[in-house]
């Protein structure tokens, strides 16, 4: 079962310009640790024409990187970020939504649960299912199919949730468009 999906990335770009139509300047915050420059790198360039609006890439690979990688942002003049979905940012999450606020970035995020920090944007899979889906192969292979025998799953449901009080915080106004497409909208 994968929860990977094609052109996730865009999507939140995309949702970054639904909210600050305005913006010129995006940027992606991964972890290199985790994932590749040259990956990223490689659809950034397309993204860039569909949406007229550069998208510069930068780098943390743990919390101390975190302050260094904002303040480029900030030099940078981004208007908005998309945070990869990553464990060591699940756990520093706090700390990167803080740091949004500090620099008055509107964020989207992989998960809702980084919502909690100050996360304006999440839009990702539905792990919730992704994870009972698997229970039911995971029953298969106790009942004694071979995992071989079990056909490849990719996951189709994906959640859009809006946080109102990480948007008022910023300043911005969720256009109708994003709240009404909204599987959640925390207040």
């Amino acid at each position: 079962m994968s929860g990977s999906f094609s052109g996730i990335l865009a999507k939140r770009f995309q949702l970054l310009k639904d909210i600050v139509p305005s913006a010129r300047r995006f940027a992606v915050l991964f972890n290199p640790h985790n994932a590749t420059r040259a990956g990223i790198e490689s659809d950034i360039a397309s993204y860039e024409r569909t949406l007229a609006v550069p998208v510069l890439i930068f780098e943390a690979g743990g919390p101390d990187d975190f302050d260094a990688a904002f303040a480029a942002m900030a030099r940078e003049r981004v208007d908005a970020v998309a945070i990869l979905t990553d464990p060591t940012f699940f756990v520093h999450r706090a700390r990167l939504g803080e740091l949004c606020l500090k620099y008055r970035l509107p964020s989207v995020w992989g998960h809702k649960d980084f919502l909690e920090a100050w996360g304006v944007v999440s839009y990702q899979g539905d792990f919730a299912a992704m994870f009972r889906r698997a229970a039911t192969l995971v029953d298969k292979i106790l009942r004694g199919t071979k995992p071989g025998d079990i056909a490849f799953e990719q996951a189709t449901k994906l959640d859009l949730v809006v946080n109102l009080k990480a948007a008022k915080a910023l300043g911005l106004t969720i256009p109708q468009s994003v709240l009404l497409s909204a599987d959640e909208v925390l207040e």
